[in-house]
């Protein structure tokens, strides 16, 4: 509906629909927090953790709000899909490397759950790609399964950059349950994934 509107204008004053669907608040906060991953990185490599805690927590904030934005004023748009997971995923995806891989820092992640983490998000990207070029499923979304296992492994994240900085008694106690936590989500919600695919590839196939 919104698309339709923006596309009648009066001859005196027309606006390009593909403008004001990209200059949107929602947009303009998912560009703001790419640009706050160089710094958060430069903190967290430079032994600021506290500093790179901060950034990270503002990063989850902005992400809260734009998606909010985005749903109660119409202003969804098709770059906008592209840039807040791309945002979401690079910074998290710079956060367990760093804080796994580091030997400077002090507590650091296990390797198992890191490579855990990436292996089931490849394998994710692997299905959405496979079933959108076999049979063309435009949207795989994300499940209630993988939504907590994101959330968890955030706030593992967070536990990480608390327990190397300011916040270390929270951090330290938070850490270990944790990285289970998010290990046991990671491999839960990847098997849904799995198992949603070969519904979707069965469905398909008996409608054939």
């Amino acid at each position: 509906m919104t698309e339709s509107v923006e596309a009648v204008t009066t001859p005196e004053a027309p606006v390009p629909p593909r403008r004001r669907r990209v200059l949107t608040i929602p947009n303009m906060i998912s560009v703001g927090r790419l640009g706050l991953i160089p710094f958060f990185v430069a903190a967290a490599l430079t032994g600021r953790h506290t500093l790179a805690f901060t950034l990270f927590v503002t990063a989850g904030i902005s992400d809260i709000f734009d998606g909010w934005i985005a749903r109660r004023f119409n202003q969804k748009s098709s770059i906008g899909a592209v840039l807040d997971p791309a945002a979401d995923k690079i910074m998290m995806f710079s956060a367990y490397i760093i804080y796994t891989v580091d030997g400077s820092i002090g507590h650091r992640l296990p390797l198992w759950l890191t490579v855990t983490i990436f292996m089931r998000d490849l394998m994710i990207t692997v299905f959405a790609y496979l079933l959108y070029t076999r049979i063309r499923v435009r949207r795989f979304p994300p499940s209630f399964a993988g939504k907590t296992s994101t959330v968890i492994q955030i706030v593992t994240l967070a536990a990480v950059m608390a327990a190397n900085g300011a916040l270390a008694p929270v951090g330290l106690a938070l850490l270990p349950p944790f990285s289970l936590l998010a290990l046991g989500m990671t491999l839960f919600s990847g098997l849904g994934y799995m198992r949603r695919a070969r519904l979707m590839l069965d469905d398909h196939l008996a409608a054939a």
